[in-house]
């Protein structure tokens, strides 16, 4: 009997090989992304401890499990998030060897403002142990487009998948962070082709989830996750709504790149509206 020859495996099947294999080495590595790069100098060096690791804990592990329950008279929180003053962006990121594919800068896209209203931040409550459904929908996309991380600001549920999309002609090696935890969640490397790498690391556990390059200093984008579906992420003017609160005080927290997280106290009562105006400050 003439066997055939093993053909390769298609460009995607490598791919989620690639992105099963990653987060294992990474786990047995202590953190080290020396031995993930390409022809380029790290930002970490062999056995250090990425800084968003020791950074402060945005969003926390819950002190008891999330239950699902019949929310009778549900209210809503509703609002708007707005600076004090405006932010600067950061100065332009030069690209240098990769400035054929993504031209000699890359500009700040930390901000995104819509007159005096404030968008990219992660709204949500903090305190609700019960209440309805976890959202049916469990995959986001984090999207390399232009040289640049689409997008920057995200809000998803654990349990979610990651599909993880590169378009750009060069190499990345993102690893997926969270303050609080001893190593990355997960690693993923983006070559020179069209590539999509699931992944369910990331959102395994609740928390605030750095997404950044080791070799570039400028690609990064976050993902919050939360073990409820009381979340949600402001719009470029702002504004922001979540709905289904089972009536209650709870505790309203918001979280910005540039100015941090702030709280404040809500109470939500039966079937009504609490509306709320967080002004925060930036850096």
């Amino acid at each position: 009997m003439i066997v055939p020859p093993l053909r390769p495996p298609s460009r995607r099947r490598r791919a989620r090989l690639l992105a099963l294999a990653l987060p294992l080495v990474v786990a047995c590595g202590n953190g080290d992304s020396g031995s993930f790069t390409f022809g380029k100098k790290s930002n970490s060096s062999p056995g250090a401890v990425d800084p968003e690791l020791k950074g402060p804990v945005v969003v926390g592990a819950p002190k008891s499990p999330y239950k699902v329950e019949a929310v009778g008279a549900a209210g809503r929180v509703a609002g708007t998030v707005t600076l004090a003053s405006p932010i600067a962006p950061a100065d332009p990121a030069p690209t240098g060897p990769d400035s054929a594919v993504c031209g000699r800068t890359v500009a700040d896209s930390s901000v995104q403002q819509k007159g005096t209203g404030l968008g990219n931040v992660v709204v949500w409550l903090d305190g609700v142990r019960a209440g309805k459904a976890l959202p049916e929908e469990k995959r986001i996309e984090v999207e390399s487009n232009s040289c640049v991380l689409t997008p920057r600001v995200q809000a998803t549920v654990t349990g979610s998948a990651v599909n993880v999309l590169g378009h750009d002609d060069f190499r990345q090696h993102l690893r997926f962070l969270a303050a609080g935890d001893t190593g990355a969640r997960a690693a993923v490397l983006l070559g020179k082709d069209e590539q999509v790498i699931p992944t369910e690391l990331p959102a395994k556990t609740p928390g605030l989830v750095i997404v950044r390059d080791a070799d570039h200093s400028w690609p990064r984008a976050y993902v919050a996750v939360f073990d409820h579906p009381y979340y949600a992420v402001t719009k470029p003017d702002g504004s922001f709504t979540i709905d289904g609160v089972p009536p209650g005080s709870y505790t309203l927290m918001a979280w910005h790149e540039r100015t941090g997280r702030t709280e404040q106290p809500v109470t939500v009562t039966a079937n009504g509206t609490q509306r709320v105006e967080l002004t925060l400050k930036g850096r």
